[in-house]
């Protein structure tokens, strides 16, 4: 595992939850290497949580492309795996793709320290995963619930951690980092369109409770970067987030949105050295 110097300050990373959205996720990872920002500590929670692991275990943003975002429409078949109960996605495939992409490595495989944070639906509480099977923590992170049938393990169900804690800025603030960086992919301009259906309706109302939980998380940062992927939420048909032009725009949004941040990360690392 990464040991941190202590001749500088440590920055800890956290990838908040936003489904399609999360491929600016990559973007930000792109940028902060870019720019020689370093990451000490790792925290995720639903698609967050998917490409905090990918790069804790690699830190590689290239496979982090190949696997993620190169080929998409391959993503297609774990959504192929329905359930009669709990949800209309059994998960075993999503669970088969992500064994296979993390090389069934576990927490302590990792070359950033990192956490994952899930949803228990028994106790309603978020549950923090440090310990075991990496794959496993990613699984029931990303349990959209109604879309995944939640995950059982050891006396809990699991479902998507963007519930409790979609921006998990105050685990990775806990695990040691002197700066914290958050990233919030619900962006204000989704609540642009003003015209609503009964869908329309149901899926603002989601919106809203992501958005005002977010909120509350990202206060917990030194930075803030919110990717404005407003201009693909607009688009129609489930495929949309399955194309390779999508997945590269949102990646572009987030590099840039990220570089915009850039002076002020360094500003407060050259500040906290001092």
């Amino acid at each position: 595992m990464k040991k941190n110097k202590k001749s500088r300050k440590t920055v800890g990373l956290a990838l908040g939850s936003g489904s399609f959205r999360g491929f600016a996720h990559i973007g930000v990872l792109k940028s902060l290497l870019k720019h020689n920002i370093p990451i000490d500590y790792l925290t995720g929670s639903s698609i967050g949580a998917w490409v905090a692991a990918y790069y804790a275990v690699f830190q590689d943003t290239k496979k982090l492309e190949a696997d993620l975002s190169a080929q998409p429409a391959d993503n297609l078949p774990m959504l192929f795996d329905f359930s009669l109960t709990g949800g209309f996605i059994g998960g075993g495939k999503v669970s088969d793709v992500l064994e296979k992409g993390l090389k069934h490595h576990n927490f302590s495989d990792a070359k950033t320290p990192l956490k994952i944070v899930a949803t228990d639906l028994v106790g309603g509480q978020p549950y923090i995963f440090e310990n075991g099977d990496i794959a496993r923590a990613v699984r029931a992170s990303i349990s959209v619930p109604l879309v995944f049938k939640p995950l059982p393990y050891k006396g809990h169900l699991f479902v998507d951690g963007g519930l409790s804690n979609p921006i998990p800025c105050d685990l990775v603030r806990s695990m040691g980092a002197d700066v914290v960086i958050g990233v919030n992919l619900y962006h204000k301009n989704e609540f642009i369109n003003k015209k609503f259906t009964m869908p329309t309706v149901v899926l603002r109302s989601t919106r809203i409770v992501l958005h005002n939980l977010a909120k509350s998380d990202i206060k917990k940062a030194d930075v803030i970067i919110e990717p404005d992927t407003s201009v693909v939420v607009k688009r129609q048909g489930f495929q949309k987030y399955f194309t390779k032009e999508v997945t590269d725009n949102l990646i572009k949004i987030g590099e840039k949105a990220t570089d915009r941040m850039i002076p002020k990360i360094k500003k407060l690392l050259a500040e906290q050295s001092k």
